[in-house]
């Protein structure tokens, strides 16, 4: 048996749009035993546990034989238990935990281990973007591009101090990443695009500093998060909250949900977010979470524990 445990994410974070994520400590834990014949057997519980398929579309599985087809080996059947509480289809990279868990369990069960940069870009591959992937596997804030003709993908960490609070408000509205997506323009105009560089160069420079002195006005967004929050009631004026503690909001990668930072006050930025969506008629849940700064792969390796 091989078990990971992945961590939750959030990308874009503003004006970062498809280059960055922070992990966050909310886990995916998946466990794979091999079988001796191909079925597929399933366990699941926790969040969105009803609605994650029970045969090879599954993205653990997924993950699991994409290891194997890079190994040039033919995948076991397998009995796979996975336990998640990461909520689903809010934008806090659930996908992408279960494609992440999927290459690491088949490296662990296979015994080929691709090198860091080989399994990122076989996940970005699965998840179609890297920024959540990259992040879920190293921990931390981590900026990510894929290199030119679809090369390697590059990736740069930096790690988060500890008393950074991360505030998460998840309305009872999921919003499919594809429908997020749809909303959005083919071009933007120079002033749009170079809004967006100049305030994500000073978050990325606030991050790397070491001191993550964030300001709000770093994550003023004007490629998504306007044409986003249109799509659920309340997420607008999430985005213009003001709080003297508050560091920076956003929508939480492609939304439903808000991510707010804070250092203090949390519980004062909560609420206030909370508010936006009931004056909405929203319902909506708190989440008070802080970064994980080691991923499914940390410092000593990968998170994978052999039975």
């Amino acid at each position: 048996m091989a078990e990971v445990a992945v961590p939750a994410t959030s990308a874009n974070l503003g004006c970062l749009f498809d280059c960055a994520a922070i992990a966050l400590n909310l886990e995916l834990r998946a466990a794979a035993t091999p079988l001796p014949t191909p079925e597929l057997e399933f366990s699941c519980s926790g969040e969105g546990a009803d609605l994650i398929p029970r045969d090879s579309t599954n993205l653990v599985v997924r993950g699991i034989h994409r290891l194997y087809a890079w190994a040039a080996a033919p995948p076991p059947g397998l009995r796979i238990e996975l336990r998640s509480a990461i909520p689903v289809g809010v934008g806090l990279g659930s996908s992408a935990a279960a494609v992440l868990a999927g290459l690491l369990i088949g490296a662990e069960l296979s015994g080929q281990r691709p090198d860091d940069a080989t399994l990122i870009g076989l996940a970005a591959e699965l998840e179609g973007h890297p920024d959540n992937v990259a992040a879920a596997f190293l921990g931390g804030l981590v900026v990510s591009m894929v290199g030119a003709d679809a090369g390697p993908v590059l990736t740069r960490k930096a790690l988060v101090p500890p008393e950074l609070e991360f505030i998460v408000v998840i309305p009872d509205r999921p919003m499919l990443t594809a429908r997020s997506r749809s909303v959005l323009p083919t071009s933007y105009s120079r002033a749009d695009a170079v809004h967006n560089l100049q305030r994500a160069a000073l978050l990325v420079a606030a991050a790397f500093s070491g001191e993550f002195d964030f300001q709000p006005a770093y994550f003023a967004d004007r490629w998504h998060q306007s044409r986003r929050a249109d799509l659920v009631p309340g997420l607008g004026a999430c985005l213009e909250l003001e709080h003297p503690d508050l560091l920076g909001v956003c929508l939480s990668g492609a939304g439903s949900a808000v991510l707010a930072i804070t250092r203090r006050s949390g519980s004062e930025v909560e609420q206030g977010l909370l508010q936006r969506f009931r004056a909405e008629g929203v319902d909506a849940r708190a989440l008070r979470l802080r970064a994980d700064n080691q991923g499914a792969q940390g410092h000593l390796g990968a998170k994978v524990i052999p039975a």
